[in-house]
């Protein structure tokens, strides 16, 4: 029976030893693949930061514009506010003057007539 537990312990040990043996070598293939991973992505990666700070610049600029659009909106509506009042100004300055003027080219039109 002494051989059964010294060839138990034997037997152990091999497979022990195997399992140690297959966990380094899948560890050392898992490292490499990390690596060529690593390598692959980083330049990836890399690119990716660049264009989100391009993006980022971009939507900056965007609401800088967006910004100094509706300063120009702003501006124009006061514009045109001022214009109307204008031009309200400017038809009643006209129809007070359609009365005078209106007289004025009916005599001119008579007098026209009668040095016919």
């Amino acid at each position: 029976m002494g051989w059964v537990v010294g060839g138990s312990a034997i037997a152990m040990g091999a497979l022990i030893l195997a399992g140690l043996a297959f966990a380094v070598v899948r560890g050392l293939i898992l490292r490499r693949r990390v690596k060529s991973a690593s390598r692959q992505i980083t330049p990836l990666a890399e690119g990716i930061s660049a264009g989100m700070r391009e993006i980022d610049a971009g939507v900056a600029r965007a609401q800088a514009g967006a910004e100094e659009l509706s300063r120009e909106i702003e501006e124009l509506r006061v514009s045109v506010a001022e214009l109307q009042v204008i031009g309200h100004h400017a038809s009643v300055a006209f129809a007070d003057l359609r009365g005078p003027l209106g007289w004025l080219a009916g005599i001119r039109a008579l007098a026209k007539f009668r040095g016919r």
